[in-house]
């Protein structure tokens, strides 16, 4: 039987912060500012899942004038106990956290860690061996129950970063491709810990087959999460400075934060706490939740063995631990659904998470603390793309000329799918037909600033 975590005295929780303390303290890392306490410009991204933030973050994480963190932030308030009561607990357990749920002192000193952004520099020495601390702890938050070994993970990231020089032509200093990387490392670490799944990684199939020889079940069902799958690849990092951390904005990308705007901002007590709100239609993210649910990924909340199964038509009855696993953010009143047919699920939690944010306390008192995109937009034709980065290089007050570039060389595609493409949501037209003729749906569209045709939604 699978255990069911509980808040911040879960023995196995309390053990992964023990761990993970122990592994930054032999990286020889200097220790990183609490972000809670130091950071001043704080930038929320908040969308519905699979409305195209995990695409758009990694966009944002071209630019230098940005702070971000290396995945989404769950794993960190889950360890802390703020990711909101776990199913079973006999209190209204959703991912909602309101002025009544405490913020954990050690939280911010926590992400610290995790803040700054990303780079291609891989120094032999120092560099690499932080680079294997780092991995050796993403590991203990993506396998909470493997005892990892930082020296044997270290003498792996050292083998394939030599196989991948010599053979692929990398740089001595520097880091190409994270894929090709972690799929040869995972086949590695494989040897000596077979738990490890390559499936529960956002890493192309082609490469997992070619570099992690099984068994391995297929499919991949999680046990205890603490991160939640596909799981993050690590990279090269550069952990923000004391000083980059009080004057560059930082940005959060976690879906399931549409439900805790106003707890963040207690978090963040002496920052400025402002909203992006990206949109997706109700077509294009009940498409991409509807294929993400079947998907072999994004598994998020296990019901406990003592709760009634899930019975959700179109998953449950198709999808390996779909009578146990729930996926992706759970809405407040998400047990009403238990039982409703997969894409009236995914329509909830479109609508909630949208509704939250449009009555998320950010930008009462000052419009300029929100601004709405729409992800239809940086998929579209150029000329959109443009205009939406120079209202968003606007609002941030940062230059967003490399995003420009990157955008000319296609969107960036991680924890999808499949690539994203103008109207996809259209070769399921039978069955959204009903959800977007919804009055209620028409009406947030309309809210959310979307034409009234759904032809012209993209």
């Amino acid at each position: 039987m699978t255990p069911t975590l509980g808040g911040p005295h879960d023995p196995l929780y309390a053990d992964v912060r023990a761990r993970l303390a122990v592994l930054r303290a032999r990286s020889g890392a200097p220790v990183p500012p609490d972000v809670a306490a130091s950071a001043r410009n704080v930038v929320i991204l908040g969308s519905s899942s699979r409305g195209g933030s995990s695409i758009f973050a990694e966009l944002l994480r071209q630019s230098p004038h940005l702070l971000h963190f290396r995945g989404e932030t769950n794993p960190f308030l889950r360890l802390h106990g703020a990711d909101g009561p776990q199913p079973g607990s006999g209190v209204a357990d959703s991912d909602a956290l309101s002025d009544d749920d405490p913020v954990p002192a050690a939280l911010g000193a926590d992400l610290g860690w995790d803040c700054g952004r990303p780079t291609r520099t891989l120094r032999p020495g120092d560099d690499e061996w932080r680079f294997a601390c780092e991995i050796a702890a993403r590991l203990t938050l993506q396998w909470p129950l493997l005892a990892v070994d930082l020296d044997h993970v270290a003498a792996a990231v050292g083998e394939v970063l030599r196989r991948l020089r010599a053979s692929e032509a990398w740089p001595a200093d520097g880091f190409l491709d994270a894929q090709a990387f972690h799929a040869r490392l995972l086949g590695l670490l494989r040897r000596r810990w077979p738990e490890i799944h390559p499936a529960a990684y956002d890493i192309d199939r082609r490469l997992i087959l070619a570099h992690c020889p099984g068994p391995w079940p297929d499919p991949f069902i999680p046990g205890p999460l603490v991160e939640e799958p596909p799981f993050v690849l690590v990279t090269p990092w550069s952990v923000a400075t004391a000083e980059e951390v009080a004057s560059l904005p930082i940005v959060l990308k976690t879906p399931s934060n549409a439900y805790r705007i106003g707890w963040f901002q207690r978090l963040f007590t002496h920052a400025r706490v402002r909203l992006l709100h990206l949109t997706r239609s109700v077509a294009g993210s009940v498409n991409g939740l509807y294929d993400g649910w079947r998907y072999a990924g994004f598994h998020s909340h296990r019901l406990p063995e003592d709760a009634g199964p899930l019975a959700i038509a179109g998953y449950s009855d198709v999808a390996p631990g779909g009578d146990r696993w729930w996926k992706f953010d759970r809405p407040p009143g998400w047990q009403a659904h238990v039982c409703s047919p997969l894409e009236h699920v995914c329509a909830f939690q479109w609508r909630s998470a949208h509704a939250a944010l449009l009555a998320a306390p950010i930008g009462k008192e000052n419009a300029a603390d929100r601004l709405r995109l729409h992800f239809e937009d940086l998929v579209g034709e150029p000329e959109r793309q443009r205009r939406s980065l120079a209202q968003l290089g606007a609002w941030l007050d940062v230059p967003v000329t490399e995003l420009g570039n990157v955008l000319d060389a296609g969107l960036p595609l991680v924890m999808a799918t499949e690539r994203p493409r103008a109207r996809r949501w259209f070769d399921r037209i039978d069955l959204l037909a009903p959800l977007l003729a919804d009055p209620v749906h028409r009406h947030l569209m309309e809210a959310l600033g979307y034409d009234p045709d759904p032809n012209t939604w993209g």
